[in-house]
């Protein structure tokens, strides 16, 4: 496998949407021409998504994470992880949040690299309550 972690380009959109499921088009946009995303390819294949903001632009949040299924399991998320935090870690930031709902099973994926909930809350049209997740880098 020839595989690269690198940031996302506006010709990624398709690709990108494809395991992205929770952004329109057009905000995809504007998120990936502010630096914010990032994309996991095998042999210029994406395989993998990942897009964060900056809450009170100054606090890394990652929004998502996202592995082709055929994908998952063999290590990816792990790394795709910590080249993201370096990079934040790189832009000087020293914390980084996320947040998943209670009842997925990214909870225990965050929490294995050292992720610890720091609150919750229950959007809007949501049933499961959203975990908040924050790591020291």
């Amino acid at each position: 496998m020839n595989v690269s972690i690198r940031k996302a380009e506006l010709s990624d959109i398709d690709g990108f949407l494809k395991l992205d499921k929770h952004i329109a088009p057009e905000r995809l946009k504007t998120v990936i021409s502010a630096g914010r995303a990032f994309v996991l390819e095998n042999s210029g294949q994406i395989f993998g998504v990942l897009r964060y903001s900056l809450f009170w632009e100054s606090l890394p949040f990652l929004d998502l994470i996202s592995i082709d299924p055929a994908f998952q399991r063999q290590g990816f998320g792990r790394t795709f992880m910590a080249f993201w935090e370096a990079q934040m870690k790189q832009e000087g930031f020293c914390h980084c949040l996320t947040s998943t709902q209670e009842d997925e099973t990214a909870k225990f994926f965050y929490e294995t690299l050292g992720y610890t909930k720091t609150g919750a809350f229950f959007p809007p049209e949501q049933e499961a309550q959203e975990l908040i997740y924050l790591k020291t880098l």
